[in-house]
């Protein structure tokens, strides 16, 4: 598990992740496939349910959370949240296009539907900004178990790429999204929640596609400390920004 809690981004301000997300879009990964042999038949059909639900959950259009967004922006006073979070949907549709460029490549069928990305999005829709944030955290913790496992279980060059790729983008992610959830109001029930939302998740998509999982080597117990553990480093992550936030409030009244 690699240690969130110390990294710099953990004290961007909303416009240094402006900046942060439109550096990152200047260097977008060209896949190499000039290595690439044929996937086995039996790797194709081990990898294929996840990976063309990830390539799903990946892809959105973000109309309801840029909705959420601007009424966050108005409520917290962060003007420049709605153009990061335009900059954070372009990157997560990167993760689609990549994982939709290896499928093609590969012959492997792209799909329209997927129940796990079905249920994530309709607990994400809700009227406003935090139900869809606890979400998407959730859903990006858990990319981090999924893509360091689908890169051990091929031998595929162009797949580890894309995963490290990913890795390199998603870990961020999480940083994000718990610096959005530390502007909302602790609470134990948010805790509670989230370490609900996250047990359900880590079930569901073990039970889903943990033939994969053991392939690369995981167990669930493996898996499920993973997952966990992240969660926790979020919630710390979170309740640091509150208390700084509470602290400029602070100081800006006296």
């Amino acid at each position: 598990m690699i240690e969130l809690r110390n990294d710099p981004s953990v004290k961007y301000s909303y416009d240094e992740w402006l900046e942060f997300f439109r550096e990152n879009d200047k260097h977008r990964l060209q896949i190499d496939f000039s290595k690439e042999a044929a996937l086995p038949s039996d790797i194709k059909a081990l990898i294929l349910p996840s990976v063309s639900a990830f390539q799903i959950g990946e892809h959105s259009d973000g109309i309801h959370l840029l909705k959420a967004a601007e009424g966050f922006a108005c409520k917290f006073d962060e003007p420049t949240y709605p153009e990061v979070m335009k900059l954070f949907i372009r990157e997560e549709n990167f993760h689609s296009s990549y994982l939709g460029e290896f499928m093609r490549y590969h012959e492997l069928p792209l799909r329209k539907s997927n129940f796990l990305d079905r249920t994530f999005r309709r607990l994400r829709r809700r009227s406003d900004l935090r139900p869809e944030v606890v979400t998407l955290v959730t859903a990006e913790i858990i990319a981090l178990s999924y893509y360091s496992a689908l890169s051990d279980a091929t031998d595929s060059p162009a797949l580890k790429r894309i995963c490290a790729q990913m890795l390199h983008d998603e870990l961020p992610h999480v940083i994000f999204q718990s610096y959005t959830l530390g502007h909302f109001k602790e609470s134990k029930w948010l805790k509670l929640q989230r370490q609900l939302l996250m047990r359900a998740a880590t079930i569901a998509v073990w039970t889903a596609y943990g033939k994969l999982f053991r392939a690369a080597g995981w167990t669930y117990s493996k898996f499920k400390q993973e997952n966990l553990g992240y969660l926790r480093q979020s919630e710390d992550i979170a309740s640091d920004i509150a208390l700084r936030l509470a602290s400029e409030i602070e100081q800006q009244r006296s």
